[in-house]
């Protein structure tokens, strides 16, 4: 009879540990799942948020000309004329009465010039950050190459001396 008991208590403790391994087993598929499909993630991100290379190159004059033709058919409604901001006497937009924002100047009075090109390009494409602001993203209406011409545009009215520092940032 002792036997017999004993037998099962091994069985039931060989279930029991078998139990464990696979619950083990599975915590570390799960762990190790979640981590690959985190940095899948991650890197995709990293990659769609990145600008294009030639954001950081020199400008074409062909550039700049499609970038000025494109910012007056989607931006200049909102940023004006030559990127002077929707009142000029407030360069870094400001609020209205309202309390809605002002569109800000992007040629180099506002600032713009101070964020780096992977925040400029995302704010063109994805719209600002700011759950409150206007600007909305482009990127149902522009192509990474066109949002790269506007940016080209926009950078071509910042005084030499806001295109060196811009130029120089990490």
């Amino acid at each position: 009879m002792n036997r017999m008991k004993k037998k099962q208590k091994s069985k039931a403790e060989q279930k029991t540990k078998k139990g464990q391994a696979q619950r083990k087993s599975g915590k570390n598929f799960r762990l190790w799942g979640g981590m690959i499909l985190f940095i899948i993630i991650a890197a995709g991100a990293y990659f769609y948020y990145q600008p294009p290379d030639s954001l950081s190159a020199t400008a074409t004059p062909e550039q700049i000309a499609l970038g000025e033709q494109l910012y007056s058919e989607n931006c200049l409604s909102c940023h004006g004329a030559k990127a002077i901001g929707e009142n000029p006497a407030q360069s870094r937009g400001g609020q209205k009465a309202d309390g809605s924002y002002l569109a800000p100047a992007l040629n180099g009075k506002g600032h713009a010039w101070h964020h780096p090109n992977e925040m400029l390009f995302s704010t063109v494409k994805d719209g600002s950050i700011a759950k409150d602001s206007p600007m909305r993203g482009f990127k149902d209406k522009l192509s990474d190459d066109d949002i790269v011409a506007v940016l080209h545009y926009v950078k071509s009215l910042w005084p030499d001396e806001i295109q060196v520092r811009h130029a120089m940032r990490p």
